[in-house]
C-alpha cells in the first residue's frame, strides 16, 4: 500500500493466538506487524503475557507511523471477550492476567446459579449464556482464592480497556467488550448492579460504559516521542470486542436482518436484534444477548470452532510434522470420501488447550468411542470429523435462531478468517440449505476501521460503511448441494 496522502486508521487487532497491527481503510490496507499473543502456564496457572502483547503493539504502532506519518489519523484496538486486567490506585496491575481457558473456574456456574435462586435470575439481569470463562465467574474465583489481589484492586479494565489506557492514561469501558462479562445488563445499559452487589463486588471497580467510537484522546507525550506519532492522532474506543468489530463488516445492505458466523477460533452465529432475547427458551439452546458496535443487540451462539482444528495441528507440528494447509485441505477431500464421522463441537471436553495428559486428538477419539461414531484415525479423517460436526452445529443454531426470533434466512454470511476454509464453507451450505456468502477474511479489522471512522466523522453510519465493503472487499458464494 503506497503512502498517497488519505486518511489511514490503525487497527490492533488480538486473537486468542496472534496478533496484527494493521494500517489502512476500507479499501485497502496493510499488515505492517504479526506476532503470537503469548500465554504462559505457571504453577498449574494460566496467563496472557499482556507485557509482551503491549510490547509488541508498540513495535506495530512504531512501523506504522514509519512508514505512514501524518495519513494515520487514529487507532483502535479490539480483543477476544471476557479477559481483564485489575490495577490498583497507580494505575498498575495488581495481578497477571488470566487466560479465559484456565481452569479456576470450573463449577462455578452451578455455584453462583445456586447463589442467585438458579440461571435464569443471572441470565434475566445480563443476557448472556453460561460459560465458565464469562468474567463473573473469573471474579468468583479471584474472590475465592485471591481476596488480597481483589482487596488491592481500584479498577477493572478488559483487555482493550487496560492497552488503551497503557496509550493515553485514560481509563474507560468499552461497551460491547463490557456486555460480554455477564455483568453488564443490556436492558438498563449499565453494569448489572444487582448482580454485582448479590456477589459482593466494590461497585467502584467499575468504571464509565463508553460507546463503541468514543474518542478517548491522544496518545501520551512519551509515546508520541517514542513512536513518531503526531498530536493529532487519537485513540479510539472501538467496538473493542474482535466479534462486535467483525459483525460491523457483515456486507449487509440497509433493512436486511444479517445472519452470520464470525468464523475464527470461536464460531459466533447469530442476528442483530433491536433488543435483547431472554426468555427461557434462549436460555436452554445456549444463545447470547451481547452487544454491538452500533448499540443494538447481537444475539448469538457460541460454537467451538476452528480452535479444536488448531489444538489437533499444534500437536501433530509438536511432534515434528510439518504439513501445509493446501495438503491438510487434500487429506481431508480424500478422507471425506471413505469416513463419515463427526463430532458434537459444544462438548466440553473440547474447551481445553492441549496438555501432556490430554491432548485435543485423545478427546476427540474418545467422544466418537463414547457415541458410537467411527473413531478417526489420519489427518484428515480428524478434519473432516471436526468440519462436519461444525456445519451439523450450524445447521442446529440457525433452525434455535429462526425459532426464537421468528425469522428465516434464505442466506448466511461467514466473515472472519474461518471463512478461508472452503470446504467448511461450502458443507455449511449443504448442512443449513442456505447460501453461503464468505467474506470478507480481515472482517474485524475492517470493522475496527470502520467505527475509528465513524467516530473520526469519515462516515455517518455503520450501513454506509457496510456499502462500501459491498463494493470493495471480495467475497465468495456458496450453494448448497
Amino acid at each position: 500500500m503506497e503512502r498517497n496522502g488519505r486518511k489511514k486508521y490503525i487497527a490492533v487487532d488480538l486473537g486468542a493466538s496472534n496478533g496484527r497491527v494493521i494500517v489502512g481503510n476500507l479499501e485497502e490496507f496493510e499488515v505492517v506487524h504479526r506476532f503470537v499473543t503469548r500465554n504462559e502456564r505457571i504453577l498449574g496457572e494460566l496467563y496472557w503475557d499482556i507485557i509482551g502483547i503491549y510490547s509488541e503493539i508498540l513495535q506495530g504502532l512504531k512501523r506504522a507511523f514509519s512508514l505512514y506519518g501524518d495519513d494515520i489519523v487514529s487507532i483502535g484496538i479490539d480483543t477476544w471477550g471476557v479477559d481483564y486486567g485489575l490495577v490498583d490506585g497507580h494505575g498498575s496491575l495488581v495481578s497477571p492476567s488470566y487466560h479465559y481457558r484456565d481452569g479456576r473456574t470450573d463449577g462455578l456456574i452451578e455455584e453462583l446459579a445456586a447463589r442467585f435462586g438458579g440461571k435464569a435470575v443471572i441470565y434475566g439481569h445480563t443476557g448472556i449464556a453460561f460459560q465458565p470463562f464469562n468474567t463473573l465467574y473469573q471474579l468468583a474465583a479471584m474472590q475465592r482464592d485471591r481476596p488480597e489481589a481483589l482487596a488491592a484492586t481500584k479498577r477493572y479494565l478488559s483487555v482493550p480497556d487496560l492497552l488503551a489506557y497503557w496509550l493515553t492514561g485514560v481509563m474507560k469501558n468499552e461497551r460491547s467488550h463490557a456486555s460480554t462479562t455477564q455483568l453488564y445488563d443490556p436492558v438498563t445499559k449499565d453494569w448489572s448492579w444487582k448482580v454485582i452487589d448479590t456477589m459482593g463486588f466494590d461497585r467502584t471497580l467499575f468504571g464509565e460504559i463508553v460507546d463503541s467510537g468514543t474518542v478517548l484522546g491522544g496518545l501520551t507525550e512519551a509515546l508520541r516521542h517514542d513512536l513518531g506519532a503526531s498530536a493529532a492522532v487519537q485513540v479510539i474506543a472501538t467496538a473493542a470486542h474482535d466479534t462486535a468489530s467483525a459483525v460491523a463488516a457483515v456486507p449487509s445492505s440497509a433493512g436486511e436482518t444479517p445472519l452470520y458466523i464470525s468464523s475464527g477460533t470461536w464460531s459466533l452465529l447469530g442476528v442483530e436484534l433491536d433488543s435483547p432475547l431472554l426468555c427461557q427458551e434462549a436460555i436452554d439452546c445456549g444463545f447470547t444477548n451481547e452487544v454491538s458496535a452500533s448499540g443494538s443487540i447481537r444475539f448469538l451462539k457460541n460454537i467451538m470452532g476452528m480452535w479444536i482444528q488448531q489444538e489437533c495441528v499444534r500437536y501433530w507440528e509438536s511432534c515434528g510434522e510439518k504439513l501445509s494447509w493446501k495438503e491438510l485441505d487434500e487429506q481431508t477431500m480424500i478422507a471425506a470420501d471413505t469416513y463419515d464421522g463427526l463430532i458434537d463441537p459444544d462438548d466440553g471436553r473440547f474447551l481445553k488447550p492441549n496438555s501432556h495428559e490430554s491432548l485435543m486428538t485423545d478427546r476427540i477419539v474418545a467422544w466418537c468411542v463414547e457415541n458410537g461414531v467411527a473413531p478417526p484415525s489420519t489427518k484428515g479423517q480428524f478434519m473432516v470429523a471436526i468440519y462436519r460436526g461444525l456445519a451439523n452445529a450450524y445447521a442446529q443454531a440457525i433452525a434455535q435462531v429462526s425459532d426464537l426470533t421468528g425469522r428465516s434466512f434464505n442466506t448466511l454470511n461467514i466473515i472472519g478468517g474461518g471463512s478461508k476454509n472452503e470446504i467448511l464453507d461450502q458443507w455449511a451450505a449443504d448442512a443449513t440449505g442456505l447460501s453461503v456468502v464468505a467474506g470478507p477474511v480481515e472482517a474485524t479489522a475492517l470493522g475496527n476501521i470502520m467505527v475509528q471512522m465513524l467516530a473520526m466523522g469519515d462516515i455517518v453510519s455503520i450501513q454506509e460503511g457496510r456499502d462500501l465493503l459491498r463494493t470493495v472487499q471480495q467475497v465468495k458464494m456458496f450453494a448448497p448441494a
